[in-house]
């Protein structure tokens, strides 16, 4: 939260989207409502969220407790896109996904990239597709093809940003790009 007041100082953080509730992806959140963002998380996960973040947390209370605010939650059924008058972000529910039921993906049209967390983790540069294929990669694979996203490159939140035809040949198919 610091260092994007140090990058973009003055302006608020409005939004964070929540990929899925899993602990790794949602550690922050609290934080992030206590300066005042609308937590952006798929439908599914909103219960489980409002729940958890209603209790209070006298022990060792942390910025939340602290800020006296109320979280606030939007919930994603299958898609939302934002709009600012400059950029675009949408937002797809994965279907069937193997990992969890309540999983989001972004996509910016512009940058033609996709954000995701746990569909796809690529492995080290060069290395060969993995000898079984991992339900999760094709998931995602069928996912960019159903949704008929123009994804050039992906930003898996688990490594860097990789051209799609790394996901491609991670499920044994030749890159559309």
């Amino acid at each position: 939260i610091d260092a994007v007041y140090r990058a973009i100082p003055g302006k608020p953080i409005r939004y964070v989207i929540n990929s899925h509730q899993h602990f790794d992806h949602s550690g922050g959140l609290r934080a992030a409502a206590a300066e005042g963002a609308t937590i952006i998380t798929q439908a599914r996960n909103k219960p489980y969220f409002e729940k958890a973040f209603a209790n209070p947390n006298a022990i060792n209370p942390d910025a939340l407790a602290k800020s006296g605010r109320k979280a606030k939650f939007q919930a994603v059924n299958d898609k939302l896109v934002l709009r600012d008058g400059a950029r675009t972000v949408e937002l797809h529910r994965i279907e069937d996904s193997h990992h969890t039921d309540s999983f989001l993906i972004v996509y910016l049209p512009k940058e033609r990239l996709l954000i995701q967390a746990d569909s796809f983790t690529p492995g080290a540069p060069n290395s060969p597709p993995p000898a079984t294929l991992n339900p999760n990669h094709v998931n995602l694979v069928e996912n960019l093809e159903r949704l008929k996203l123009d994804v050039v490159r992906v930003l898996p939140l688990h490594g860097g940003v990789v051209p799609v035809s790394d996901l491609y040949a991670a499920v044994g198919r030749p890159s559309p790009k």
